[in-house]
């Protein structure tokens, strides 16, 4: 925060009106930053619903005092850079209390903003068009995955910084030139950058063949965990390909997620048993030498150990901070896995296959 700043903050708290809405925004998005800096530098249990709480009341006032200043260009500026900060701690009712003054005297800027939707694991925001009623399906949906994530594999902690929510940015495109893909740019959160072409329902594969749906399973495997160094991607495409179709081919099996994956055809094309029968067709045997490599290594331990087992070692080099961190964002190593598994994993056929995967 600059020293304007907080001059204005000092003579805010003495009872002096501020009538400047760069400084009231200031105010509130500073107050903001300042809470995730201070719990990103030093994670505890705390949940991002919790933290949230702790916004002090000078910076509940700034921005009460935003909203009501009359309309002009600078007043709007001001409220959606409050609108941006209040998304950046899961303060979604702020959120759409700027939006709804935005759409007072500048539509086109409230709906610029988009909508919002917070749950429990995570932070959905619409852009493009999309609608509120888009948001709760897709929240609906992606539910349903985290809890395949939890079945299949029980992994513990998903952000990149602890107790912050996932956010996914899903915005309505013409066309998708890019597919869904993990942004690690983002300082205090994981979020996915998720494109898509119907403003009706989530369809996947799409007509030109974008499979949405994977892509979103696949993103979230990248979430949970990068592989190897910066300038090795194999390991990491590797792992989040073998993460995504193993849930894809899991809630395509499931009774209770059958009704939200209407219009989803995704594991006709992207299974884990469409992979197996590939790479034994081209006769791929574990390696770490390039991406399918490692994908036979990754399902031959998928069948040696089980899922559980990798989750469960996942988890174990978590809690004891056997990473690298890269703008908080957990980098693994995979002699790191087979330690971890080799603790865990007590059948000796089963260890012999992770000594002879994970070399």
């Amino acid at each position: 925060m600059n020293p304007s700043t907080l001059l204005f903050g000092a003579l805010f708290l003495a009872g002096f009106p501020i009538q400047n809405p760069e400084k009231l925004s200031d105010l509130y998005a500073g107050a903001i930053r300042k809470l995730n800096e201070d719990h990103a530098r030093k994670p505890v249990s705390v949940r991002e619903e919790d933290l949230r709480e702790e916004l002090p009341a000078p910076a509940r006032k700034a921005l009460e005092d935003l909203l009501g200043l009359d309309a002009s260009p600078k007043v709007g500026e001001a409220l959606h850079a409050c609108g941006e900060a209040a998304l950046d701690l899961d303060r979604v009712e702020d959120f759409d209390r700027v939006r709804e003054r935005l759409g007072a005297f500048d539509p086109e800027a409230a709906k610029a903003q988009g909508v919002a939707l917070s749950r429990p694991r995570f932070l959905l925001r619409g852009l493009g068009g999309l609608d509120a009623a888009y948001l709760e399906t897709f929240a609906a949906l992606m539910d349903a995955v985290l809890d395949a994530y939890g079945e299949v594999f029980g992994f513990e902690e998903w952000s990149k910084v602890p107790g912050k929510k996932l956010r996914v940015r899903i915005h309505l495109e013409k066309s998708i030139e890019r597919p869904p893909h993990f942004a690690p740019q983002f300082p205090f959160h994981s979020e996915i950058d998720f494109p898509v072409v119907d403003a009706s329902a989530l369809r996947s594969p799409t007509a030109d063949g974008k499979f949405l749906f994977y892509g979103l399973c696949h993103e979230l495997g990248h979430v949970i965990a990068m592989w190897g160094d910066r300038n090795r991607e194999e390991d990491r495409h590797a792992w989040a390909h073998y993460t995504g179709v193993t849930i894809v081919e899991h809630l395509a099996g499931s009774e209770k997620a059958r009704p939200l994956l209407e219009g989803i055809r995704d594991v006709r094309w992207r299974s884990l048993s469409k992979e197996r029968e590939r790479l034994a067709g081209e006769g791929k045997k574990p390696s770490p030498v390039d991406r399918d490599g490692v994908l036979a290594a990754l399902l031959a331990l998928h069948d040696a150990v089980g899922p559980r087992a990798i989750g469960g070692a996942m988890n174990d080099l978590d809690r004891s901070g056997r990473h690298q961190r890269v703008n908080h964002v957990r980098y693994y190593a995979f002699r790191d896995l087979r330690r971890a598994l080799e603790k865990s994993v007590k059948d000796a056929k089963a260890r012999k296959v992770v000594g002879e995967v994970l070399p």
